[in-house]
């Protein structure tokens, strides 16, 4: 091999080595889905109000999985079981993170533990909160409906004005905790799932955010809907 030759195939190796698809593999997503035994888990993001489908893997007897892949902004991602009914669980990812996942393929999306960045990490306090407001809410409203149902209607009527409270509580919660983590991109996606239709919360939260925070995803979603009223 001529001196010419082996350099070129140097060069050839060395790009080849450092090329752009493993250069943009900038987040993992791994776990395991305990009971898994076959079906084909799908990372998925949202675009445009769509599903699209990143990467997939077909599992057969092995109970975890890897993905490597690339995103350009923190955003919520979705890791879907198909063959599972409502087998969707979603998490917050942002670039160079590596998020951990664990869960059970019977209740695949349904309070799974996960691991991940500062945004992930503070989503799983909101949906601990959550569940704890959501949980007192069931027990409310089925006492409220027992109550209606044996004519207590003092006892019925007590109950509701709770739930009500309940439910302040709980927007005011939610409120605190988005301004709480207005430097996180986890903030605006907050705001938007809960308070959509709210222009004038969604305004007062979009004031408060970080500049850095005001260029991701979720806070130009939400100057979007400001501007439009």
């Amino acid at each position: 091999m001529s001196q010419k030759i082996f350099i070129f195939t140097l060069i050839i190796f060395f790009f080849l080595a450092c090329s752009p698809t493993k250069k943009s593999q900038n987040l993992i997503v791994d776990g395991t889905v305990k009971g898994l035994r076959l079906g084909t888990l799908k990372l998925q993001k949202l675009e445009k109000d769509t599903l699209k489908t990143i990467d997939s893997i077909k599992i057969d007897g092995n109970e975890k999985f890897h993905f490597a892949t690339s995103i350009k902004q923190p955003q919520a991602m979705v890791l879907t079981l198909p063959e599972v009914k409502n087998g969707q669980l979603v998490f917050f990812a942002a670039p160079n993170d590596t998020i951990h996942i664990f869960t059970y393929v019977e209740s695949f999306g349904t309070n799974p533990m996960i691991k991940g960045g500062a945004n992930q990490t503070a989503k799983n306090e909101f949906d601990k909160m959550m569940r704890q407001f959501n949980n007192r809410e069931l027990d409310l409203f089925k006492a409220k409906f027992e109550a209606s149902k044996q004519h207590l209607l003092t006892e019925a009527d007590s109950l509701g004005k709770k739930l009500d409270r309940l439910k302040r509580k709980r927007s005011l919660y939610t409120l605190n905790f988005i301004l709480r983590n207005k430097d996180k991109a986890i903030a605006p996606y907050i705001a938007m799932i809960n308070f959509y239709n709210n222009p004038k919360v969604l305004d007062t939260v979009y004031k408060t955010l970080s500049p850095e925070i005001k260029k991701s995803i979720y806070a130009q979603k939400i100057k979007t809907i400001i501007d439009k009223k």
